[in-house]
């Protein structure tokens, strides 16, 4: 069984995005609607980016994540007659998070799914330390927690999404050192440091992964990519 179904994950390794069967676009923080079959293997795949981590609730999909190209296969192992949706988040190495709803269905064979995620920046220009662009400005949000459900990655969504409409809502990051903690909230448990991203004499590619600790639950970075002396705002969100 395990060499056919890796003879399936090689064949389908070889497609092109041309030839997908399901083409989705979605902006980073918004979501898709993927069906996936219930009896043979899905291929999930981000145009121009790789899979890091896909977070969910209770699955009945089995997956293999392809170190080479980034991408996930997935199989249903669920009962067929009780096919339920599922939801959670796909994070990518660039840090985009997109959320998902995922059908099986036994009306769909073997396909191919490619997301693109519509205002990233390409690779080259997200790599840059020159001046910034619309294409640059993209936020990104990385959840931290792990394998957690989509109930709870929702509240943290919601808490993050509540400390920026309170905290900088179109405000301009001010002149302070990288990793500077302007304000805070707390909350449910959690507690939201409102942060400044500086780009200092040469640049900087800021990931959420770079504000990464023992306690930290999430990370919202309003843009990636920073020109000499640019800031932007980061929020960090912890257990209390």
């Amino acid at each position: 069984m395990k060499r056919l179904l890796y003879g399936v994950l090689l064949a389908l390794a070889s497609a092109s995005a041309s030839s997908a069967d399901q083409n989705l676009a979605a902006k980073p923080n918004g979501s898709v609607r993927i069906t996936a079959s219930a009896t043979e293997v899905t291929r999930l795949s981000v145009a121009g980016d790789r899979i890091r981590r896909i977070i969910k609730d209770q699955t009945n999909f089995s997956q293999i994540n392809d170190a080479d190209t980034g991408d996930v296969f997935m199989r249903y192992t669920g009962p067929l007659d009780k096919l339920v949706t599922e939801t959670g988040y796909i994070l990518t190495e660039r840090g985009a998070t997109v959320g998902y709803e995922l059908t099986p269905a036994t009306t769909h064979g073997a396909e191919t799914v490619i997301i693109t995620i519509t205002g990233m920046a390409t690779a080259g220009s997200a790599a840059s330390g020159g001046s910034s662009t619309a294409s640059t400005k993209t936020p990104a949000f990385e959840l931290a927690a792990g394998e957690g459900g989509g109930g709870y990655a929702s509240g943290l969504v919601a808490f993050t999404r509540s400390a920026i409409d309170q905290f900088i809502d179109g405000r301009a990051a001010p002149a302070k050192a990288h990793g500077a903690v302007v304000a805070s909230t707390s909350g449910n448990g959690m507690r939201a440091k409102i942060m400044v991203a500086s780009g200092g004499r040469a640049g900087r590619y800021v990931r959420p992964q770079d504000f990464y600790g023992p306690k930290v639950l999430s990370v919202w970075v309003q843009r990636n990519s920073l020109g000499t002396n640019e800031r932007a705002w980061v929020v960090v969100v912890e257990k209390r």
